[in-house]
């Protein structure tokens, strides 16, 4: 639960920062990576980190290096400059299939 609060409180950040500076042409995103909850749930809870990859749509893990750091080298690109208050899901899919085991810890 606190995972998830977090999660949508940055999404939430994301898009208050954007509607700030956005008339400065400062655009603000946020980027959900599916490779680091991957690692952190796999320290933490195995079992559930092994549900989590079953879910994945491309069945496997995102490399923090060149899965999402290029997400984030195009967000910081002018290819991006008119992208401001949004989330990317970089995460080979994860999110469509949602995340059930993590409301009910199996």
């Amino acid at each position: 639960m606190d995972y998830n609060a977090a999660k949508e409180a940055l999404r939430a950040l994301t898009r208050t920062a954007a509607r700030e500076w956005a008339q400065h042409q400062i655009c603000c995103n946020s980027i959900c990576p599916a490779a680091e909850a991957y690692k952190a749930f796999s320290t933490a809870q195995p079992e559930n980190a092994t549900e989590l990859l079953k879910l994945n749509p491309m069945g496997r893990m995102g490399d923090p290096e060149s899965d999402i750091g290029s997400v984030a080298l195009f967000l910081a690109s002018d290819d991006a400059r008119y992208i401001t208050g949004n989330t990317l899901f970089a995460d080979g899919g994860s999110h469509i299939n949602g995340v059930p085991w993590m409301a009910g810890g199996s």
